[in-house]
């Protein structure tokens, strides 16, 4: 595989920044937005189609493989040459959003920058998680996956939920004008590593290509697990916040809740993860994380279904505990794609497919739930989720006992 020149490994603040700037986009696209477009007065079957913003995410795998080939012997280093534009281009388009008053009249030019800040995030997280597979191993490696969740959450939750808590005392240009400046500030760390020219064998030579992760082991259930895991904490994420809109809470106190649900995934799930992963490894992990959903879901039905009222001594528990099975899954899933990924010669790539995949769960998840609220309200979108979650979780079981999985990690599958 190519060989990197010899320079210090990324730290973990490094690769943490690189992350939260990633998820400031993903926040603001899947949780603030359509909150500031139905406070707006925009229809849920319109709001509907917001999380298809998500949609470069899915398709990055397409332009991956430009990603890893592209950047061999750049001058700024093989990750950087792709990692400063791209992060420039993500703060442009927040600034640009800044500068938009009324989201009603605007909702091209919104829909326009948040597209070129997905795109932006996406292939800049490409070339990070490139960087990390190539240059992180055993438990650097894990730990740079909890980051990776953790990160992306923050920069999720800073974009989501904490826009919305801000817009709220500063208003949402001025949260914006913040959220591009550290953007900026994160770029620091990029700039201070060295990421010198990349050495390569000659067996390097050939090209990274779409086709050559399909042809490699064990690609398909990475893959399909990367669909099963994302599917019912994605679609009750979407359906939460539509949920207490609509109930009359107050926009701040939303914003509050989801703060919570993001903090138990840093702070909780993911170093949950890394214990559980160096303990009995990736697989027990992601389908104990799968469970953990499961019962979150179930607990946001009570004041969903109209069993209880919707008061933060319910919902706050409830966004907790599905903040930290989320964060828990995604860092077990997160290192059993890199872990795949490590092992071939275009780690970008390779890494890349699965996640999509993964992503693609996600905004299908989000999108068709809140279809199905419009038509059959929260309680009858909640119930799909969670039937569709219970067979994700299945799947993601039988992915996960495959030989070709079980050799990713150092402990017996479940």
């Amino acid at each position: 595989m190519t060989r990197p020149a010899t320079s210090p490994a990324p730290g973990l603040l490094l690769i943490g920044a690189l992350y939260l700037a990633q998820g400031l986009p993903i926040g603001f696209a899947f949780e603030a937005l359509p909150v500031l477009l139905r406070r707006a007065g925009v229809p849920l079957e319109v709001i509907a189609w917001v999380p298809l913003a998500g949609l470069p995410w899915v398709l990055k795998p397409l332009w991956a493989p430009l990603v890893d080939n592209l950047g061999r012997g750049a001058r700024l280093g093989r990750r950087r040459a792709w990692i400063i534009p791209m992060q420039l281009i993500l703060a442009a388009a927040m600034a640009g959003l800044a500068m938009i008053t009324d989201w009603q009249a605007a909702a091209l030019p919104v829909v326009v920058l948040t597209l070129i800040a997905s795109i932006a995030s996406a292939t800049q997280d490409t070339a990070t998680d490139g960087l990390a597979a190539e240059r992180l191993h055993g438990g650097a490696l894990t730990r740079a996956n909890a980051l990776q969740s953790g990160g992306m959450m923050a920069g999720f939750m800073l974009g989501g939920s904490g826009l919305l808590w801000a817009a709220g005392h500063i208003g949402v240009q001025t949260a914006l004008v913040i959220l591009a400046g550290l953007l900026i500030a994160a770029l620091l760390p990029v700039l201070a590593w060295p990421d010198p020219r990349a050495t390569m064998t000659a067996g390097d030579r050939r090209p990274a290509r779409l086709r050559s992760y399909f042809r490699r082991p064990g690609a398909w259930p990475v893959l399909i697990a990367g669909i099963g895991f994302a599917l019912p904490y994605s679609g009750g994420l979407a359906l939460s916040k539509l949920y207490l809109t609509d109930a009359g809470m107050a926009l701040d106190r939303i914003g509050l809740i989801g703060i919570a649900g993001s903090l138990a995934m840093i702070l909780i799930g993911c170093p949950l993860a890394v214990r559980m992963i160096g303990r009995r490894g990736i697989g027990p992990t992601l389908v104990s994380a799968l469970i953990l959903t499961l019962l979150a879901l179930g607990l946001w039905l009570l004041p969903v279904a109209g069993l209880v009222a919707p008061d933060p001594a319910i919902v706050l528990p409830a966004s907790i505990l599905l903040g930290t099975a989320g964060g828990a899954a995604t860092t077990a899933a997160a290192t059993l794609m890199m872990r795949f990924a490590a092992r071939g010669n275009q780690a970008g790539t390779d890494v890349t497919i699965p996640q999509a995949a993964q992503v693609a769960g996600e905004t299908l998840s989000g999108g068709v739930a809140t279809g199905i609220a419009a038509g059959a309200g929260y309680a009858g979108a909640l119930v799909s989720v969670l039937a569709a979650g219970a067979i994700g979780f299945a799947i993601t079981r039988a992915m996960l006992v495959r030989p070709a999985v079980r050799q990713l990690d150092d402990h017996p599958a479940p």
